[in-house]
């Protein structure tokens, strides 16, 4: 009866030979595996919106551009997402669109204010405007309201973060310039990084107690001026309670359940002058997610 014993060995000897020889099998003929823990992102960036045609350019649309361009995302199957839906898919697995889409409008320019929100309250698309505090404050003291050249107020910004069409996010307190010897909020050269991080969390936290201050409400998503970062950034903001970063840089997304996919994430910007149709036939022609 002793025999008996060495049953169960050689059980599992044959098991472990058995799935050994299966994945060899399989290894030979081997078909990727779709990741389906994933979905793509497009996010497209507006600056200003001016009813003059004649002023239209790089970064200068219409508001019937963006009418046309909400109208042309969704007879194209695409869903508009928040940024919190996408920060809920990434941290706590809720649903996301296959085909998400996400507006973005940088700068806080009153024309956002003027002709934009109109136009998502009537087509129930949402998006994100993003803030630069200086800006802010100095068309706040003037109290200044222009659609042609001039930027939100804090009764404005106040009125976004009520707004259940529009997230505000943080485009930094005074780092949207080119005469000060910085690219945005990206470190210079001569700079150690401690020095770097004292600078960048100093702006950072400046323009999130004005939000504070001013509304009651900071935001959670930093918008990088002209794209340009510093990847160490990252961490700092996360710090800080950032839960999202948006770039310049072009492609889409790919939005995972870590959390780091949140960050840099791609846009492709909107210029004026052409139209809706050509925009999106020239990004989404063999469209492919980034990785």
């Amino acid at each position: 009866m002793k025999p008996r014993k060495f049953l169960p060995l050689l059980v599992l000897i044959f098991s472990i030979a058995a799935a050994a020889l299966t994945n060899h099998m399989r290894g030979i003929n081997a078909v990727p595996v779709l990741d389906t823990d994933s979905k793509d992102l497009i996010i497209i960036m507006y600056h200003s919106v001016l009813k003059d045609t004649s002023r239209t350019g790089k970064y200068v649309v219409t508001p019937d551009n963006v009418k046309q361009d909400i109208d042309y995302l969704k007879n194209n199957g695409y869903t508009f997402v928040s940024a919190q839906e996408v920060i809920d898919y990434s941290e706590n697995s809720t649903g996301l669109p296959d085909k998400a889409a996400m507006l973005t409008f940088d700068d806080g320019n009153y024309n956002f204010y003027s002709y934009v929100v109109p136009i998502l309250e009537q087509t129930g698309a949402n998006a994100v405007v993003s803030v630069v505090g200086r800006y802010t404050d100095e068309f706040s003291e003037s109290n200044i309201k222009n659609a042609s050249y001039g930027y939100m107020r804090w009764s404005e910004v106040y009125d976004m973060f009520l707004s259940n069409r529009v997230e505000v996010g943080n485009h930094s307190y005074d780092f949207h310039s080119t005469d000060k010897g910085r690219n945005g909020s990206m470190k210079n050269k001569n700079e150690s990084m401690d020095e770097y991080k004292q600078i960048f969390v100093s702006d950072t936290e400046k323009a999130q107690n004005r939000f504070m201050t001013k509304t009651g409400f900071t935001p959670v998503i930093y918008t990088y001026p002209f794209g340009a970062y510093t990847e160490e950034t990252t961490q700092w903001l996360k710090d800080m309670g950032f839960k999202l970063t948006l770039g310049c840089t072009e492609g889409i997304n790919r939005i995972t359940h870590d959390t780091n996919s949140l960050f840099f994430l791609k846009r492709y910007n909107r210029p004026g002058g052409i139209s809706t149709e050509q925009f999106f036939s020239e990004i989404l022609s063999g469209q492919s997610s980034s990785s």
